[in-house]
């Protein structure tokens, strides 16, 4: 009788999962502003023998403009409101956050745990709830000059760029047959979400050759993070000059992107008449 019972729970969350794949693996993004767009993936439940520890559990898709760059995104999501039988259904509160890196990447799948949701009492439900982001305020160009001059001086004080709170310097520059180095200190805003050593916030910026003539840009080949605090980065950039088209360093120049600040940004979502699995 145990074997029978326990292969009927078995089959029973095989049915579940099959029924979430049907239901929303073709549903398209909805947008939640100019910027990001969300898109339900399943709806499951994992249902206790005794039904004590029984969840219904939602995944979704948050994919966003290329143009918006966040760093982080916080993966649990608050402010959770569930809407089930016409009432709203109480949610426990997550505490702390879990901020993922988004580099490389415009999308993230999210999860909610919900308490369990019976079928046989509602067909359908909603949940609403908001996701906070950590982006950047703005960028700024920065133009550092002629490359040839900067190789042929090496780091000055003529390099140092500071405006809106925010400084970058160049206080490092090696040259070689086959690789360049710049060593940059970079400082943003002193407003926004505190930052600790494991999140890198500088990932945004970007050093690169810019022909004055064609405004062809090479980026460079990597960069070595030697220190970073919650508004300070040391980095190291390197360009490696092997297959590259270069020619006269005159007819260059040395720019950055350059982050401003970063800001705190919540991110709603809603998703209505989600199928009860």
């Amino acid at each position: 009788m145990f074997r029978w019972t326990i292969l009927a729970f078995v089959c029973l969350l095989v049915f579940v999962s099959f029924f979430d794949v049907f239901a929303f693996g073709q549903k398209d993004l909805v947008p939640i502003n100019s910027f990001f767009k969300s898109k339900l993936t399943r709806v499951s439940s994992v249902i206790d023998l005794d039904f004590s520890n029984s969840s219904t559990k939602v995944e979704f898709l948050l994919e966003w403009n290329e143009k918006v760059e966040p760093v982080l995104i916080d993966t649990i999501a608050h402010e959770i409101e569930v809407k089930y039988e016409g009432k709203i259904i109480p949610t426990s509160k997550t505490k702390g956050k879990s901020l993922a890196p988004v580099e490389s990447t415009n999308k993230l799948p999210l999860v909610l745990n919900l308490s369990y949701l019976k079928r046989n009492m509602a067909e359908t439900f909603s949940v609403n709830g908001k996701i906070k982001a950590i982006m950047p305020t703005g960028f700024h160009d920065v133009n550092f000059g002629s490359l040839s001059k900067l190789i042929a001086e090496g780091a000055t004080e003529k390099t140092a760029f500071a405006a809106d709170d925010s400084k970058c310097k160049i206080n490092k520059v090696i040259s070689g047959t086959s690789r360049i180095s710049f060593g940059l200190r970079c400082e943003i805003a002193p407003n926004g979400p505190e930052f600790d050593t494991s999140q890198n916030w500088v990932v945004l910026n970007q050093l690169k050759f810019v022909n004055r003539k064609t405004l062809k840009v090479i980026p460079a080949d990597g960069y070595i993070l030697e220190k970073i605090e919650n508004r300070i980065a040391d980095l190291t950039y390197h360009f490696l000059l092997r297959d590259k088209s270069i020619g006269d360093f005159s007819d260059w120049d040395l720019g950055y992107k350059s982050v401003k600040g970063m800001k705190d940004q919540e991110i709603p979502f809603k998703f209505e008449a989600i199928p009860v699995p």
